[in-house]
């Protein structure tokens, strides 16, 4: 009778299940009936040709060149018989040759695909429709209700023949007003969330409210199946509607797919004009097109779908570091599973324009790559992984240490050059330049190469923008030192944005998520306010005030200390004037002061003695376009000028090193070294 009973009982629960998918089959051909066919413009894809080729042809080439330049740099160059030259000179070639290895390193990742724009998805005909049920997560914090509102609206446009779209909005800073507006919007797909805090229990920032909504509210009483997508946007990030059109594909392709990434793009930031690279086209389309040809993609936190099993499997969004996206793709990968990259922007975000901002966000960045690899247990996900895959996450790590490492020595050469006469090399001798020039010539078309269809800028942006965020990445990187060895917690700090990308005037009340705090220390809310909103008030209507102010110091740690908008010219940019101020010095009066001492040994002397001097420019020219973005006129106009100026000066000095040692080579050996 028991079994009896329950054979009745799975047969009344499949019939419940049944007419569970009738009536999702119905909403889903509902849906599709109230909207329009979907009739979006794509442009042509930029994949392979005759440049793809060229490209890797000077990856051979850069390969052939390092050995032979680096054994002539070490047995030919190097004062071995003077002490203190030797170890100036031993030290900038170790130097040079960390930098090398890390564009060695990166000539390898984009060789199978250096670059790729507007890709078309794989093409898939399955026999059966594919049921997916997509689960897009909006986590907000402190951001513009109006900015939060409008991506949610944008991620219910998303349709697919094959997906059941719901949104859900995950308000981190429990903001009441956007609690009450998602209500009165009245619909079922958009689900309001707001996770609950407690003292003593670590918040995690970001990573922690997605996992909230995935572990207590979406899969709390079902286990997530394969059907199962998770998509995650940005509080700024709006999706085109044809998002799941180009990266379901992807997953119904291979089982082995667990995330598919997508580009970042941004409305208010024209590719002329990127002073801070915040398109970031080098990285987009041309070394995540590389890792995805390794199946070793790497997840940027936004704009991107994963299976929910997949994301299961692995314990959820990790929080042992505040850049919990890369770590993310670094555990799915080295479980097995395949992170792909799908190089067609589909949605439009918000970069940040504040320089206060800007460095924020790129020193977390660095703070996070720095924190994932001080961890143990990374070496334990490491370790899995094939060597190819292996270098494809240490690169990220390298080349945050290329700039620390090289960029002080590079800018210290020539300025010990013009004035004690004590260069990195002994002697400049014809060999040397011919292979200095070649080795030169192939690294800047390993690392800046892109295709006609991108701005020149592009490549010159990607690799100069470093220079400009040295500082960030020193204090990014002792973060991450003091955070592991236990002096300082490593708190993730929200990126604010403006919403409509132009400033508020004087009297202009502020929109809510950016009111001002109470003090640098509270959370902006009184005890009351924290004590209702987050569920410490007991029946009688009381709370207690230690539980209270314990949330509270909590809640001021993740917010960060109340900064002012827009203090960039008077804290942020002292390191920049530092070293823009010196240069000008040191060219100014090391070009006089060499012009005047070679020109008794005739003109050719004269411009192999200021070589020095046009190094020097070339090491501001990044900080004069950062300067510059602080001082002059902010618009799109003046940001353009200011890149297209600095790119000029930077190849003009360029080009006056390379007819310099030409001219050494045309007229012999010059008196003056």
């Amino acid at each position: 009778e028991e079994e009896e009973e329950e054979e009745e009982e799975g047969e009344d629960d499949d019939d419940d299940e049944s007419e569970e998918e009738e009536e999702e089959s119905e909403e889903d051909e509902s849906d599709e009936e109230e909207r329009p066919d979907i009739v979006v413009h794509e442009g042509d894809p930029i994949e392979g040709g005759i440049t793809m080729w060229f490209y890797r042809g000077m990856v051979v080439l850069f390969f052939m060149l390092v050995p032979s330049y680096f054994w002539y740099r070490w047995l030919y160059t190097i004062e071995w018989d003077v002490p203190y030259r030797m170890y100036y000179q031993t030290t900038i070639c170790v130097a040079e040759m960390f930098g090398s290895i890390c564009v060695m390193m990166l000539a390898v990742i984009r060789f199978p695909n250096p670059w790729a724009y507007n890709q078309r998805p794989p093409a898939v005909n399955p026999r059966v429709k594919p049921r997916y049920n997509v689960h897009v997560l909006v986590p907000c914090y402190n951001e513009p209700s109006d900015i939060v509102l409008s991506t949610c609206e944008a991620a219910l446009q998303l349709h697919h023949e094959w997906a059941k779209v719901t949104v859900y909005l995950c308000d981190d800073g429990r903001n009441l007003e956007r609690e009450k507006t998602v209500m009165m919007m009245g619909n079922p797909r958009l689900v309001y969330l707001a996770r609950p805090k407690y003292p003593g229990v670590p918040i995690h920032g970001k990573a922690g409210n997605l996992n909230y909504t995935l572990k207590f509210f979406i899969f709390a009483k079902k286990v997530p199946k394969d059907t199962d997508v998770v998509i995650v946007f940005d509080a700024d990030m709006k999706a085109h509607p044809n998002f799941l059109h180009h990266v379901l594909p992807y997953l119904e392709e291979d089982d082995r797919t667990a995330l598919v990434q997508t580009p970042q793009h941004f409305f208010n930031v024209d590719h002329t004009g990127d002073v801070f690279n915040h398109q970031n086209c080098t990285f987009f389309f041309g070394v995540q097109t590389g890792l995805d040809s390794w199946r070793a993609t790497v997840c940027c936190g936004t704009n991107f779908a994963v299976r929910a099993a997949s994301l299961a499997a692995v314990g959820w969004f990790p929080t042992e570091s505040i850049t919990e996206d890369f770590l993310l793709s670094l555990k799915l990968t080295a479980s097995g599973w395949h992170c792909r990259y799908h190089g067609h922007v589909l949605t439009t975000g918000e970069a940040p324009e504040d320089l206060r901002q800007i460095f924020k966000q790129r020193s977390r960045w660095c703070t996070g790559c720095f924190q994932v690899f001080f961890q143990v247990e990374t070496f334990m996900w490491v370790r899995q992984l094939p060597a190819i895959q292996m270098l494809c996450y240490f690169n990220s790590i390298m080349g945050y240490l290329s700039t620390i490492i090289c960029f002080p020595v590079f800018l210290v050469i020539p300025i010990v050059s013009v004035y004690t006469k004590t260069h990195p090399i002994k002697e400049l001798t014809t060999v040397l330049v011919i292979l200095w020039i070649g080795y030169f010539g192939c690294l800047i078309i390993v690392v800046e190469m892109m295709p006609r269809n991108f701005s020149r800028f592009s490549g010159f942006l990607g690799s100069k923008v470093n220079y400009i965020m040295w500082w960030c990445f020193i204090k990014g990187m002792w973060k991450a030192v003091r955070g592991r060895l236990g002096f300082k917690k490593i708190v993730f700090k929200v990126t604010e944005k403006k919403g409509d990308g132009k400033s508020k005037a004087p009297g202009e009340p502020k929109k809510d998520g950016e009111k001002e705090k109470l003090n640098e220390k509270g959370s902006g809310l009184t005890d009351a306010e924290v004590a209702i909103m987050y569920g410490l008030v007991d029946e009688n209507g009381e709370y207690d005030e230690d539980d209270v102010q314990a949330l509270q110091e909590q809640l001021a740690e993740a917010a960060g200390v109340a900064e002012d908008s827009r203090d960039s010219t008077r804290h942020d940019m002292i390191f920049h004037w530092v070293v823009f101020v010196s240069g000008f010095i040191v060219a100014v009066a090391g070009g006089v002061s060499k012009t005047l001492d070679t020109l008794q040994w005739g003109w050719d002397n004269t411009v192999l003695a200021n070589i020095s001097v046009a190094w020097v420019i070339i090491n501001m020219v990044p900080f004069g376009m950062a300067l510059g973005y602080a001082y002059l006129p902010h618009s799109k106009n003046v940001h353009g000028l200011l890149v297209s100026l600095s790119w000029t000066f930077y190849a003009m000095c360029v080009l006056f090193c390379l007819a310099a040692m030409l001219t050494k080579i045309a007229y012999g050996n010059p008196k003056f070294m």
